[in-house]
C-alpha cells in the first residue's frame, strides 16, 4: 500500500534501488488514523453524549496529530511522497481538530456568536482536499481509495449537517466515519499480521 503512486519501469542499465532502512509507517498511520476516528465516531453518531469529547481531544493529539505525523515523515524519508502526504496532513486535521473544538468554538459561544458557517466551512475544505486525494488514490489500490473515499463522504456529510443544524445528517456521518476506521483498523492488521507470519493470512484488496 505505500509503493510509489506511479510506477516507473528501470532500463537494463538502472542500478537497483537501494533498500530502505526505514520499516514501512503504513500500519502505523492507520493504527493512529483508525484508533482516533473510532472514538470520535462514537460521540459524532450519537452512541455517546458530548461529554465523551473530553476523551475525544487528548486521543486527536497524542494519537491523530503526533503519531500519524510521524508516520507522515518516515514515509517521506523513504521518498513515499503520497502516503508521506496524506498522513502528514490528517496530522495536521487533528491538530486543527483539537484546538477548533478546545479553543475557537467555546469562545465563540461565549461571547454569543454561532460558530457554525466557520466550523461548516472548515469541514468542507476537508472534504475537498479529501475529494481529490481520491482521483490520486485511483494509482494505488482498492483500500486506500475506500478509505478515502469514505472520508470524503464523512466530511461533506459533517459540513451538510453542520450547515443545515441536523443532528441527525452528523449522526450519519459518524456512522461513515465508524466504517472508514474499521477498514483502516484491518488494513492496517492485515499488514502486521502478514508481514510477522511472512505470508498472506488476511488479504488486502
Amino acid at each position: 500500500m505505500s509503493e510509489a503512486l506511479i510506477e516507473t519501469t528501470a532500463t537494463p542499465e538502472a542500478a537497483p534501488a537501494a533498500a530502505s532502512s526505514v520499516g514501512d509507517p503504513f500500519p502505523l498511520g492507520l493504527i493512529s488514523f483508525g484508533i482516533s476516528s473510532v472514538v470520535l465516531a462514537s460521540v459524532m453518531s450519537g452512541m455517546f453524549d458530548a461529554t465523551g469529547m473530553s476523551a475525544v481531544l487528548p486521543v486527536a493529539i497524542a494519537l491523530g496529530f503526533f503519531t500519524e505525523l510521524i508516520a507522515g515523515l518516515l514515509h517521506f524519508a523513504r521518498g513515499e511522497t503520497f502516503p508521506g502526504l496524506v498522513f502528514t496532513i490528517f496530522a495536521g486535521f487533528w491538530g486543527s481538530y483539537a484546538l477548533l473544538v478546545q479553543f475557537y468554538s467555546p469562545d465563540v459561544v461565549k461571547a454569543g456568536g454561532d460558530p457554525t458557517n466557520v466550523t461548516g466551512i472548515y469541514l468542507l475544505a476537508w472534504g475537498v482536499m479529501t475529494a481529490y486525494l481520491v482521483i490520486a488514490a485511483l494509482r494505488t489500490n482498492l483500500t486506500t481509495i475506500v478509505i478515502l473515499g469514505l472520508l470524503a463522504l464523512v466530511f461533506l456529510i459533517a459540513s451538510w449537517g453542520t450547515f443545515a443544524g441536523s443532528t441527525g445528517i452528523g449522526h450519519t456521518a459518524g456512522y461513515v466515519l465508524l466504517i472508514t476506521a474499521i477498514v483502516a483498523l484491518y488494513a492496517s492488521a492485515a499488514m502486521i499480521v502478514n508481514h510477522t507470519w511472512e505470508r498472506t493470512v488476511l488479504p488486502i484488496p
